[in-house]
């Protein structure tokens, strides 16, 4: 099959795929942040406006449940080691650098970041904000 020959794009082409891509964008987070906001509100229990007078007012907890009882699972699994990661040595000469940077992340991630509390906060998030 012959190669096609690639032709230049202009300057108007180029900005058409520009503007319709952050068109999408845009779309997207209006839509991502509808989603946001109803997750925190049945997080919070609130009420949905459509109450009824006379009839029960009780508003589920589930989200808030659910997310809540998974945490410490999630935690337990990718919070409760002294590493974050480990950098595994290509050879004999680099284990002294794995080693090293490996003990130099691990120093960042959990003494000066706060790293437990960065790794809840981002588990959290995903789990209630559709992050990740």
């Amino acid at each position: 099959m012959p190669k096609r020959k690639k032709e230049k794009m202009t300057d108007e082409q180029l900005l058409s795929i520009i503007e319709r891509e952050v068109e999408q964008s845009n779309s997207y987070s209006s839509e991502l942040s509808e989603q946001r906001r109803k997750a925190m509100e049945y997080y919070n229990s609130e009420p949905f406006g459509n109450e009824i007078d006379g009839r029960s007012s009780v508003i589920s907890s589930d989200v808030m449940d659910t997310i809540e009882w998974t945490m410490p699972m999630l935690m337990r699994i990718f919070g409760s080691g002294d590493e974050i990661g480990k950098f595994e040595p290509q050879d004999e000469k680099d284990v002294k650098m794995a080693e090293q940077a490996t003990d130099y992340c691990n120093y960042v991630f959990f003494r000066q970041n706060d790293g437990f509390k960065l790794l809840y906060d981002v588990m959290k998030d995903a789990l209630l904000s559709k992050t990740g």
